[in-house]
């Protein structure tokens, strides 16, 4: 139950000096959009022209974020990947398997693995 200092703590939250007792104020829409960061670091990387040699973009991919990520999920993706992108024959051979692979990796409770899989779906289109 409250008691009379509880109700005294919760009127003074509304009495900010600042906002002349409005706790929540609404914003405008440009100013939400103000608001927004985008972080673009991963648009400054340079953008390869052509893979490494005698490799393929989706395997310097894999090899770029198993250094980077060690999610439990992205580690069995990469194991069951690495055999089908060694080189860009086996890639044309078996991309429904890495597409079907791929789609079924984006799970909402994979949430640690998802930024990966979504670049390595950036290079399979590439």
């Amino acid at each position: 139950m409250a008691t009379p200092s509880h109700a005294r703590a919760v009127k003074s939250l509304n009495k900010s000096p600042g906002l002349h007792g409005r706790r929540f104020v609404f914003k405008t829409f440009s100013q939400r959009i103000e608001e927004i960061e985008i972080d673009v670091y991963s648009s400054l990387n340079k953008i390869k022209s052509a893979p490494s040699e005698g490799s393929t973009f989706l395997r310097d991919c894999l090899i770029e974020f198993r250094e980077l990520n060690t999610a439990e999920d992205f580690i069995s993706f990469y194991e069951e990947m690495m055999p089908f992108v060694q080189t860009l024959p086996l890639v044309i051979l078996h991309k429904e398997t890495i597409f079907s692979q791929l789609l079924s990796r984006l799970q909402v409770k994979a949430r640690l693995s998802v930024e990966a899989i979504l670049r390595y779906k950036a290079n399979l289109f590439y």
